[in-house]
């Protein structure tokens, strides 16, 4: 399953998970840190980056090494190895509670270049998201199947999806308010994405044989998809927002999950009998930017 990165979350029992947007490249991490012989200083050491302005009350620190610069944080825990984390909070360094103060130093100047590569991808998704954010007023525009949807609200007795003019004509007045507006393509894109997955799933479901007991919506925050031991698959409402490739590696995934709960070469193998294209689309799909929903 795709995933925002290695967080370790664990699967739901009997079932497999699709999650949101993988990161490219695994956090990186140390080997195993031995504890310091008795005696042994454990501060930081002079060379160490100096603590700058506290963020949301926790220290952060610059690191400078006349290339890479940013503010970073330290966590020390109960863990036998250093890691990274690139995320909405900043830059975290997790390490063991007696790891020293060099190490720690040389740990992140190692690995430098990809926490700045990270920052860099990280601000250019905020870019894209700010970018994406969609207007929930006549004349709005929404991703839809890998095309953009007007939105108009001219009052209709009922919702009319204009596909000639790829216009989606709302049962709503001239200055509705945005949480009317997202309201009512919200109710349009889920009956839409069911029929349409509905229909995908029993396509890919008779090419590998496997028997499906349902097919239902979900708005997970974490995943795409789910498959359980049951037969039962369910898939993220706003795939709709992406082209029809990308549902349909989706779709496949979650379809080979109920061969093989795990990602294995075999899992991999029915996934490709299913959807040969599924590398391109896997990492399509990591790339994707979601439009914001608010």
């Amino acid at each position: 399953m795709p995933r925002a990165e290695s967080s370790g979350r664990a699967a739901l029992p009997g079932s497999a998970q699709l999650g949101l947007f993988d990161w490219d490249e695994p956090t990186p991490a140390s080997a195993p840190i031995a504890a310091p012989a008795p005696g042994a200083a454990v501060s930081s050491s002079p060379g160490s980056p100096p603590v700058s302005i506290p963020r949301a009350g926790v220290p952060t620190q610059r690191y400078d090494d006349g290339i890479h610069r940013f503010d970073w944080s330290l966590h020390r825990a109960a863990r036998r190895t250093l890691a990274l984390r690139v995320d909405d909070r900043g830059v975290s360094l997790h390490a063991p509670r007696l790891a020293s103060g060099a190490s720690i130093a040389q740990f992140l100047q190692q690995h430098a270049a990809w926490v700045q590569r990270k920052l860099r991808q990280r601000e250019q998704r905020l870019q894209a998201l700010q970018a994406a954010r969609i207007e929930w007023a006549d004349g709005g525009r929404i991703p839809y199947l890998g095309q953009h949807l007007t939105l108009r609200l001219r009052g209709a007795s009922q919702l009319q999806w204009d596909e000639a003019r790829a216009e989606l004509h709302l049962p709503l007045p001239p200055g509705s308010s945005a949480q009317q507006v997202r309201d009512s393509v919200a109710a349009w894109l889920q009956r839409q994405a069911l029929g349409l997955f509905s229909a995908r799933v029993a396509h890919f479901a008779s090419q590998l044989g496997v028997r499906v007991t349902a097919v239902k919506l979900s708005a997970a925050t974490t995943r795409w998809g789910s498959a359980k031991s049951d037969g039962s698959i369910r898939l993220h409402w706003r795939l709709l927002h992406f082209s029809p490739q990308l549902v349909d590696y989706v779709v496949a995934h979650e379809v080979a999950h109920l061969r093989e709960m795990n990602h294995s070469p075999r899992f991999w193998a029915h996934v490709g009998s299913l959807y040969p294209e599924y590398q391109q689309a896997r990492t399509q799909l990591r790339k994707s930017v979601l439009p914001p929903w608010g």
